[in-house]
């Protein structure tokens, strides 16, 4: 397996300029940069939307989401604050609280343990933001916050185990090292123990890559099938503790309510939970702006849920009346995205809608319209495809 690249590098600070200078050198880097980085992805769609200037927050377009795995320098950018990137130089993860022997590993150590990978899906919590009705404060993210990747790295499991976790533990801390501005509450989240012993590894690598900056190297930690809020980025301290973290991050923000209400109402916090698991979704990448009565073209999307298994994906022409099965591509893991394709044959000229929807291995169907939330979580609606049909 490959390893994070030797040597050291200079703190780096990514702000508005030096993001768009870099996106910018991408796009006219020769072709086998081009090809290392983009790979299945046509130099036409190469490009990202950018939702916010401080920090810099940026989706991919749906028409680079088309391959399995989500090329580096396409893949969603979300952050908090403009970040101040450590590099490995002096790197190393803090493992303490609740520990027979607490550790310190630097980015050498960490990569003679014994390794892992797990291909799965990141998702911001609030992507799709910008779909609810009414209107949610935030980051208006519409359909790309999301992207599925190798993550290479060590299991949190063999990590504790080597610090020699207590029974007393049963939250798992975790914090980054990058600083709020004055006055700004920090970004600071805890997960329950279970989940992180059976799935979460610290990973160094992004698709057999040494994990980049804006991705939250030196390393960052990776939560199978939860949304992106619990995978903290620019990783230096892990603390089993007794109870759950404490702040604003924990206590107010990134809540869905246990029973959701009418849209536009706010609901207390004794009513509201985390955000964990992330929900049932499908997204149509590549539709066709047109086609003619009696020719087939085809749709394609990708889908995937928490559960965390895809297991059907359908096609409807009659807003939901009826569907029918599109074809899952056989390249899979579990907690990736399914790549899907379907084959339709418009018999009548004019504007048609395909509708689609997922189902996943617990049986959790896609709804029509997604539950409205204060904060705009995990949109999962059915997505739909407009193709002018010519005679």
């Amino acid at each position: 397996m490959k390893t994070s690249g030797k040597g050291s590098a200079p703190p780096l600070s990514l702000d508005r300029r030096r993001f768009l200078a870099l996106a910018g050198a991408a796009a006219l880097a020769p072709g086998a940069l081009l090809a290392r980085f983009s790979e299945g992805v046509p130099v036409g769609r190469r490009r990202m939307i950018q939702r916010n200037g401080y920090a810099v927050d940026a989706e991919t377009p749906l028409d680079a989401l088309t391959t399995y795995l989500t090329p580096n320098d396409l893949f969603f950018v979300r952050n908090h604050w403009n970040p101040q990137y450590t590099g490995h130089r002096g790197w190393a993860l803090t493992v303490d609280g609740e520990v027979e022997r607490p550790l310190r590993l630097s980015a050498s150590d960490l990569r003679r343990m014994p390794r892992t990978e797990v291909t799965c899906v990141l998702q911001c919590a609030g992507n799709g933001r910008g779909l609810f009705e009414p209107p949610v404060p935030g980051i208006q993210w519409k359909y790309g916050a999301v992207g599925n990747a190798r993550w290479g790295g060590v299991r949190v499991k063999d990590i504790l185990d080597r610090a020699g976790l207590k029974a007393e533990a049963r939250h798992l801390h975790s914090f980054g090292t990058d600083k709020p501005p004055v006055h700004v509450p920090p970004f600071h989240r805890s997960i329950e123990i279970e989940k992180v012993l059976a799935d979460a590894i610290v990973a160094d690598e992004m698709n057999g890559e040494p994990l980049p900056a804006p991705h939250g190297g030196p390393a960052r930690l990776v939560v199978p099938g939860w949304a992106g809020v619990h995978w903290m980025k620019w990783l230096d301290r892990l603390s089993a503790q007794p109870e759950a973290q404490k702040g604003f991050y924990m206590e107010t923000a990134y809540r869905y309510p246990k029973e959701l209400g009418a849209p536009g109402v706010v609901l207390p916090a004794s009513e509201m939970r985390g955000v964990t698991e992330l929900f049932v979704k499908s997204s149509v990448t590549e539709p066709p702006a047109r086609a003619r009565a009696g020719s087939p073209v085809v749709l394609r999307g990708f889908a995937f849920s928490g559960a965390p298994d895809v297991v059907k994906v359908e096609i409807s022409e009659d807003e939901g009346q009826t569907w029918r099965p599109a074809e899952l591509d056989p390249q899979h893991d579990p907690w990736a995205w399914r790549l899907w394709s379907f084959r339709w044959v418009p018999s009548v000229p004019g504007p048609h809608t395909l509708w689609a929807r997922a189902t996943d291995s617990r049986g959790a169907v896609q709804p029509k319209d997604a539950p409205w939330n204060p904060s705009g979580y995990l949109h999962n609606g059915w997505h739909a495809a407009s193709i002018e049909v010519e005679s």
